[in-house]
């Protein structure tokens, strides 16, 4: 991508982008660890591998892929810049600190306090973010398809988020002030699909959006934002379904997901031939995302209809039960989010006209990874995820440091190109 069609707050984007890699690190190496049963962590360091994940590597990131996408093709004045360069400032903070709230645990006296205090924080973070949302797509003459499954993505981020501090409350309290503990117990239990079949799934929606197809309005395809609003519309009904205890809405919640996947796949169909992948550059990123996307919704079709037959008891799981909802989770984590948003910064530092060394072992690596990890995870094999565990792994890794490289170097070219006066002016030693 040229610096004349980068956003203005690209600057201000690639810290936050730097950040979630690094973040990313902590769960790699966690994992690696973990799946090769070198070291089985604690129940913090746990929750800490998962959260550095969906929260300091996948979150953050997708709040840094909303300020390019809604700010693109702008001209922003000054005080746009630099709400923007705030915002991104407190989101990379606020992740960070509630990150580190979980690796504390119990180490700090107060019955685990610091999570909910932290998550409240954070919370009042996103809603800034998404008001900021909000406000620039107003900006522009016309709201795209990608735009719109970002908003509705923040706003189910939202929502899990006032989820996420209440199970912090739980967690710290044993209860939430005001509520009986059943409700309570619901509420919390909601927060984990609130965010994967809530957030995480919009926001899929909406990067592969933004990276395949050309920016169009509502009007102008009303199957991509059919899409959108079915996702939408999915994943509250999923937190309804949990929280109210009818499991009889996981169904029409699935449809929702089938439909809206289905429409994707349709408008990107020709993307997605054998033919659509040549010369694709760093589109295989999200042509991949896709693939995975639908491995992840088979998952949970899966689930769902073991769930609602009552084939599959939450609280009384078989270790391959248990395994599938790994799975599930992980496929989306990885197998979709990872991809998309490495997609993302590829086609940010670069013209994303081609694949790099690093690019086809991080996609290769990856795809491989995952599927044998996903494989070892359902047979309960240990010995097949302690193959691919490493191999996942150290292309993640990989990957990370190489963009870690081009980001910074980035920042750089970016100086150069936005002062050229001050470097042509700047005495040589």
């Amino acid at each position: 991508m040229t610096d004349s069609s980068r956003s203005q707050l690209w600057a201000a984007t690639r810290p936050v982008f730097i950040s979630a890699l690094l973040l990313f690190v902590f769960t790699i190496v966690i994992g690696i660890l973990n799946g090769l049963d070198i070291y089985d962590p604690d129940h913090d360091t746990l929750l800490t591998h998962v959260h550095a994940g969906t929260l300091g590597w996948i979150s953050l990131a997708a709040s840094g892929t909303g300020l390019l996408m809604f700010t693109q093709g702008r001209n922003l004045t000054e005080s746009e810049q630099a709400r923007g360069k705030l915002l991104a400032r407190l989101m990379t903070a606020g992740i960070i600190l509630y990150v580190v709230a979980f690796l504390i645990g119990d180490r700090m006296p107060g019955d685990r306090i610091q999570r909910p205090i932290a998550g409240t924080l954070l919370f009042l973070v996103v809603i800034w973010y998404v008001v900021w949302l909000f406000s620039n797509n107003l900006a522009y003459h016309r709201s795209s398809v990608a735009r719109l499954g970002m908003m509705l993505a923040w706003i189910s981020m939202l929502m899990g988020a006032v989820l996420g501090v209440l199970l912090g409350i739980i967690t710290s309290q044993n209860e939430i002030p005001g509520l009986a503990d059943d409700t309570a117990a619901r509420l919390a239990e909601a927060h984990p699909p609130a965010m994967v079949i809530g957030f995480l799934f919009l926001a899929a929606f909406s990067i592969i959006e933004w990276l395949l197809h050309e920016e169009k309005s509502w009007a102008e395809s009303k199957a991509g934002a059919t899409m959108m609003w079915f996702a939408f519309v999915g994943g509250v009904t999923v937190n309804i379904a949990f929280i109210s205890d009818v499991e009889d809405l996981l169904g029409p919640a699935n449809l929702l997901a089938i439909a809206g996947v289905g429409i994707l796949i349709w408008r990107a169909r020709k993307l997605l031939v054998p033919s659509g992948w040549k010369g694709a550059g760093t589109g295989a990123y999200p042509r991949t995302g896709i693939l995975f996307l639908i491995a992840y919704l088979v998952l949970l079709t899966v689930i769902v209809q073991r769930f609602v037959s009552g084939a599959m008891d939450i609280n009384a799981l078989q270790d391959w039960e248990a395994g599938l909802i790994l799975t599930f989770d992980h496929v989306m984590f990885v197998g979709v989010m990872t991809f998309l948003l490495f997609g993302v910064i590829s086609t940010q530092v670069g013209d994303g006209s081609e694949l790099n060394t690093v690019d086809k072992i991080l996609l290769g690596g990856v795809a491989v990874g995952i599927t044998g990890f996903a494989v070892g995870l359902l047979t309960v094999t240990a010995e097949i995820k302690r193959v691919f565990t490493p191999i996942m792994g150290i292309a993640l890794l990989t990957g990370i440091g190489y963009y870690v490289m081009q980001l910074g170097r980035s920042r750089e070219q970016f100086h150069a190109a936005t002062n050229p006066i001050e470097e042509e002016t700047t005495p040589s030693a």
